[in-house]
């Protein structure tokens, strides 16, 4: 029981508990390994260690608000889903656009290169697969700027790490975490698309 085995943890451990849960719900996304800007370096999340530990103690809890955690050790990534099908991710068509373009680059590249889990990318890039992958037109690209916001809110969700350079600017340099592939289905993806070919020929895809 949950009551129980919450009382058998220390005073620290309570307040470890809470600052887990309440980071898990704000995040969605919880990753074994973060880029420390500061040291430049990855390091592991303590965050992850604890529910790691207390896998059952944390999952039992969120089960009772309807929520159900997972925990995908191979790629590092803890996450939580509401089973009620409520308080998911709500994404723009801009920034569900960048996360299939996302995720399709770190598919891609996690074939050539297994041995880290994050992703190096750049704005630029992502741009320009956006165009190969005709998700914008070559004549209406989206300024570096009007991405910002975009950005800011893929790294809130531990999506993506921001790594240097301004979200706005063109140089922004980020790692692409393993997180992607749990953000966006197969039906989703049709959704994308469905909402792309409904769009005027002469409005944009991204604004």
């Amino acid at each position: 029981m949950f009551d129980e085995q919450y009382e058998q943890l220390r005073s620290a451990e309570k307040e470890e508990f809470a600052h887990v849960v309440n980071t898990l719900m704000l995040k969605s996304f919880i990753l074994r390994d973060y880029y420390d800007r500061n040291a430049k370096m990855m390091r592991s999340s303590k965050e992850y260690t604890f529910i790691d530990r207390h896998y059952d103690l944390v999952s039992d809890y969120l089960r009772y608000s309807g929520w159900i955690l997972s925990k995908d050790s191979r790629r590092g990534v803890i996450s939580i889903a509401n089973e009620y099908e409520e308080n998911h991710i709500r994404m723009d068509l801009i920034t569900s656009i960048m996360v299939y373009g996302l995720r399709y680059v770190y598919e891609n590249q996690r074939q050539e290169d297994s041995l880290s889990q994050e992703v190096f990318f750049t704005s630029s890039e992502l741009v320009q697969t956006l165009m190969n992958m005709h998700l914008i037109r070559a004549d209406k690209r989206p300024s570096f700027a009007s991405l910002g916001s975009c950005y800011r809110f893929l790294e809130a969700h531990n999506i993506i790490t921001r790594i240097s350079g301004d979200f706005k600017e063109r140089n922004l340099q980020f790692y692409i975490n393993p997180s992607i592939l749990f953000v966006i289905d197969n039906e989703m993806i049709a959704a994308i698309y469905e909402e792309i070919e409904q769009l005027p020929d002469e409005e944009d895809v991204i604004e």
